[in-house]
C-alpha cells in the first residue's frame, strides 16, 4: 500500500482528493492530510510517505518552499503540484526542485487518475529495481561478471528483451563500462586453417572456448585490460576503453599481438580481429561491434592474419558490401526455387575470389554457408556441419589443383544441403506481404523490446534477408523506420495533458536508458525532448489566453 500526504489550505480541495484517491486507486490510502507548507514538513519529519500533493500558494510556507526543503532532505517523496493558472510559471520553477509533474485547478479527475497512475509505475518500477540490487549484492563477483558479459552480448545484438532486463541490474551494479571513449573488438578462429588441419566442426566450439580463455586471462593478467564477452556467433568481444583514441588502439593491438602469439604456440592456430568505431555513449556501442564485425570479414581477401582497422582500410570495404549483395542473391534464389538467378550468383560470387586455392576456397565456401545457415529456420546446426564436412572433405588432398569451373562445381554440391533443408512446398517469397506485417507488427509493438532478428524469426527467414526486403520496400532501413516511429509516438506524449515525464516517456516507446531516448529524440527533432514539451505547453498556454 503506498502512502500519500495532500497539503492545500482549502478543505474542499483536500476532500475531493482525498475522495477520488480512494475511489480509484485501492493501492493508495491518504496516510496523513495540511493546511501549508510548514504542517506538512513538520509532520514529514515523522512519518515516511511516497507521494506529496501540495497546493503552490499557502500561508505560512507556500509550495515551493516545501518542494525545496524536500528535495534537499534524505529519499524524498514523489511531489505533484497543484496550481491555479495564474501560478504556472511558479509551478515551472519548482520543476528544479525534482517536482514529477503538476496539474491545474480545478483538477479535473481524469488528469488526477491518470498522474497518479502514472506515479504508482513509477514507484513499481523503483521497487523491483531495488530487488534486483539487494539480490545481487548476495550473489558472487563471478555472477555479478556474468551478467556484465551477458549484458554486453545482448547490447550488440540488439537482443531488446535481454537489454530491458539486464541494463536496470548493470546500472545498480555501478559498473562503469564507458569512461570517456570504447569500442569494440572482434577477435575469431580462421576457420580455413582448422579445415586444413582437419578439425572436425563439432570441435571448432572447443577452439573458440579455448580462445575465449586466452583473450580473457591475458586481459586479467595486465590489469583488466577490457570487458571479455561472446557474441551470438561465439567470436570473441572486448570492450576496450582508454584515455584517448590512440591509447585504446595501442591496448587493443597489444591484446591482439598476444593473444595471437599464445594462440599460436598453444593450438598452431591464427587468430583475425578487427576494431570498431569509436564510441562515447554505451548504447551506441552495437554500432562500433556492427562495424568490427563487417571489418572481420575482408579476412577473406588477405593471406596472413592481421588486426583490420576500418579506416585503415579506406575504400576496400565496398568489395565485401558487394559481395554480401551476391550473397543475398544466392538466398533469394533458393528460397523462390529460382535455378537462373542461382546459377548467376553462384558465379559471380565465385569470380570475386582472388585466386582458387585451398586456403580462398574454404575462406570463401565457409563464409558462404555459415552465411545462408543463418536463413535455415531448422536443423541449422546439422544443415551447417554437413556442408563444412564435404567442403573440407572435397578440400583433400591438398595437392588437387583447383580451377574456376572445379570450385563452381564444389560450391553447387555444396548449396545442395540447403537447398534440401527447405520444404518443397514453400511458396514463392511475397515480399510486399513480408514487408506490410512487420510494419503492422511495429506499429502494435513499438513500446516492447524488438529487434530484427525477432521479426525475422517470428516470420521463419533470415534477419539479413529481412533487412534487404524492407529497405528496398520502405526505402529505409528497419531500423530507422521503428525510431521513427517511436519519436512520432513520443512526441504525442510529451504534447499530453497533464504532462508525462520525460523517463516515462522513455519507457513508453521501448527505450531502456533515458540517455540514449534523449540523444535519439534531439536528432530526430533538433531539440531534446524537455525542450519539446516545454515549446508545446508554452503554445498551450497561448491558445487559452486566446480563447
Amino acid at each position: 500500500m503506498y502512502k500519500l500526504m495532500i497539503v492545500d489550505d482549502e478543505p474542499l480541495v483536500r476532500e475531493y482528493l482525498k475522495l477520488h484517491v480512494s475511489q480509484h486507486h485501492l493501492d493508495w490510502e491518504v496516510a496523513d492530510e495540511a493546511m501549508d507548507g510548514q504542517e506538512a514538513w513538520e509532520k514529514l519529519q515523522q512519518q515516511r510517505v511516497d507521494l506529496v500533493i501540495t497546493d503552490i500558494k499557502m500561508p505560512v510556507v507556500d509550495g515551493i518552499e516545501l518542494c525545496r526543503r524536500l528535495s534537499q532532505s534524505e529519499n524524498p517523496p514523489i511531489i505533484l503540484i497543484l496550481s491555479g493558472f495564474d501560478e504556472f510559471s511558479m509551478a515551472q520553477g519548482a520543476i528544479r526542485y525534482g517536482v514529477h509533474s503538476y496539474l491545474l485547478k480545478p483538477v479535473v479527475k481524469d488528469e488526477l487518475i491518470e498522474v497518479i497512475k502514472q506515479i504508482t509505475d513509477q514507484l513499481e518500477r523503483i521497487s523491483r529495481e531495488e530487488l534486483a540490487f539487494r539480490a545481487m549484492k548476495n550473489v558472487s563477483k563471478d555472477s555479478q561478471n556474468q551478467v556484465v558479459k551477458q549484458f554486453l552480448r545482448a547490447l550488440v545484438s540488439d537482443s531488446s528483451v535481454e537489454i530491458k532486463a539486464l541494463y536496470p541490474l548493470v546500472f545498480r551494479m555501478k559498473v562503469q563500462l564507458i569512461e570517456t571513449e570504447g569500442m569494440i573488438m572482434v577477435l575469431d578462429l580462421d576457420e580455413d586453417q582448422l579445415a586444413q588441419k582437419g578439425i572436425p566442426f563439432s570441435d571448432i566450439s572447443i577452439f573458440r572456448f579455448i580462445l575465449n580463455q586466452i583473450v580473457s586471462e591475458l586481459s586479467e593478467e595486465d590489469g583488466g585490460m577490457g570487458f571479455v564477452f561472446l557474441d551470438e556467433e561465439q567470436n570473441t568481444c572486448v570492450l576496450m576503453t582508454g584515455e584517448d583514441k590512440n591509447h585504446i588502439k595501442s591496448k587493443c593491438q597489444y591484446l591482439y599481438e598476444r593473444v595471437s602469439n599464445v594462440m599460436l604456440t598453444n593450438t598452431g592456430v591464427t587468430v583475425s580481429g578487427a576494431l570498431g568505431s569509436f564510441e562515447s555513449e554505451l548504447f551506441h556501442l552495437q554500432t562500433s561491434y556492427q562495424i568490427a564485425s563487417k571489418t572481420l570479414h575482408y579476412r577473406l581477401f588477405v593471406e596472413e592474419p592481421t588486426l583490420f582497422d576500418e579506416l585503415a582500410l579506406n575504400g576496400e570495404l565496398q568489395r565485401l558490401t558487394l559481395l554480401d549483395h551476391t550473397l543475398s542473391s544466392i538466398q533469394f534464389a533458393l528460397l523462390d526455387h529460382n535455378e537462373i538467378v542461382y546459377s548467376m550468383a553462384i558465379n559471380q560470387y565465385v569470380d570475386k575470389m582472388e585466386a582458387c586455392n585451398v586456403s580462398s576456397i574454404l575462406k570463401f565456401g565457409i563464409y558462404l554457408i555459415r552465411k545462408l545457415a543463418k536463413g535455415t529456420k531448422e536443423h541449422r546446426g546439422e544443415v551447417l556441419e554437413r556442408a563444412f564436412r564435404h567442403l573440407q572433405k572435397s578440400c583433400q588432398p591438398m595437392s588437387v589443383e583447383w580451377t574456376v569451373e572445379s570450385t563452381l562445381i564444389l560450391f553447387r554440391e555444396t548449396l545442395v544441403f540447403f537447398a534440401s533443408g527447405r520444404t518443397e512446398e514453400t511458396n514463392p517469397v511475397n515480399e510486399q506481404d513480408i514487408v506490410s506485417r512487420v510494419k503492422a507488427y511495429i506499429y502494435a509493438n513499438y513500446s516492447e523490446p524488438l529487434s530484427l532478428a525477432l521479426l525475422a524469426e517470428k516470420l521463419g527467414i533470415s534477419s539479413g534477408y529481412l533487412s534487404q526486403i524492407f529497405h528496398k520496400t520502405v526505402q529505409e532501413s528497419y531500423i530507422k523506420f521503428l525510431t521513427r516511429v517511436r519519436m512520432e509516438q513520443a512526441a504525442k506524449l510529451l504534447k499530453a495533458v497533464p504532462p508525462v515525464k520525460v523517463y516515462d516517456v522513455s519507457d513508453k516507446v521501448g527505450y531502456v536508458s533515458v540517455k540514449h531516448f534523449s540523444h535519439v529524440f534531439k536528432q530526430h527533432y533538433n531539440m531534446p525532448p524537455g525542450e519539446f514539451q516545454e515549446k508545446h505547453m508554452g503554445v498551450q498556454r497561448a491558445q487559452r489566453v486566446l480563447d
